[in-house]
């Protein structure tokens, strides 16, 4: 006759079975602990680039952004805070090691406030132009009194100036007429405020007169007045202006790649956020300054570059 088990191992075997049907079911059901990533900000290859931006990439293909994650910027790299600015780095996701996005002189980009005036080494020489009060030596007292000063008025110069007349200087002004003087501005024998301003008075002021003097300006008589110094909107891009100060007259100083739209500037502000190979934008081509040695990854590229081209143009 069978034995019936006490009641103690019949209870651990009920145990066992529930715990081993439990790891059953986990197993059938392939759940795991895996989360969505937030936006790294960092394509390495075309297809993480293509999801992580959501836009076209060479293929044409597109995607929706993994932004499944609860955060919604970047994460730390690998690398970051080893000391060395490198790979995927730049100042914006480690600035442990890339040091803070500030623009400063010397630093081999013309960015932010800075211009041809206030950091030439990064910028370059600013343009020669009417009104930045260096004469240059294409710049004389006729073309540009505003740098070189008025024109030194000298009887001899071949140049009838205002203060001159026939008598002060007939060698500028010619020989008077016989009847100049007589307080009579006869035309007949060829008397004028230019002949003989002693009857007829001073002549009024007139473009071309080498005199910037009534209504004139810049504008209306350049050749007395000089050309006017450069302004944000006249067309071009000249004297201090740069991409981010004018847009309207620099474009073509601006990275010719698109700026998102809509805007991300959190997740999206760099230029080597564009998937590879994207059209019109030349930095993510092989060889670019994105993908310098053309492998379709972005680990060697000029990240801090892209960073502060994007935020000139775009933001």
């Amino acid at each position: 006759m069978a034995r019936t088990p006490p009641a103690r191992s019949r209870t651990s075997a009920v145990l066992l079975i529930v715990a081993a049907a439990a790891l059953v079911v986990a197993c059938a059901s392939g759940q795991d602990d895996t989360r969505g990533q937030p936006f790294t900000g960092a394509p390495t290859s075309a297809s993480q680039a293509s999801s992580s931006t959501g836009e076209p990439t060479s293929s044409g293909s597109s995607s929706s952004p993994t932004t499944s994650g609860a955060s919604t910027t970047a994460p730390a790299l690998p690398g970051c805070g080893d000391g060395e600015c490198a790979g995927e780095e730049y100042c914006v996701v480690c600035p442990e090691d890339c040091g803070s996005c500030d623009p400063f002189c010397g630093d081999a980009l013309c960015n932010g406030a800075e211009d041809c005036k206030t950091c030439p080494n990064d910028c370059g020489a600013c343009q020669t132009y009417c009104g930045d009060l260096d004469c240059a030596a294409t710049e004389n007292c006729f073309n540009c009194m505003a740098d070189c000063g008025p024109c030194e008025v000298k009887c001899g110069d071949a140049t009838c100036a205002a203060s001159e007349d026939c008598m002060a200087c007939p060698a500028d002004c010619g020989a008077c007429p016989a009847a100049c003087g007589d307080k009579t501005c006869d035309g007949a024998v060829g008397e004028s405020c230019a002949t003989c301003n002693l009857d007829c008075g001073q002549c009024p002021p007139a473009c071309g007169d080498a005199a910037c003097n009534g209504a004139e300006t810049c504008k209306t008589c350049p050749g007395d007045c000089g050309q006017c110094p450069p302004a944000c909107g006249d067309g071009q891009c000249n004297g201090n202006e740069s991409c981010k100060s004018c847009k309207a007259d620099c474009l073509a100083q601006c990275t010719p790649c698109p700026c998102k739209d809509p805007p991300d500037p959190q997740n999206f502000n760099n230029v080597c956020h564009w998937g590879p190979n994207t059209p019109g934008c030349p930095p993510t081509q092989p060889g670019g300054y994105c993908d310098p040695n053309g492998d379709g990854g972005y680990g060697d590229g000029d990240w801090d570059k892209g960073y502060f081209e994007y935020n000139d143009k775009c933001l």
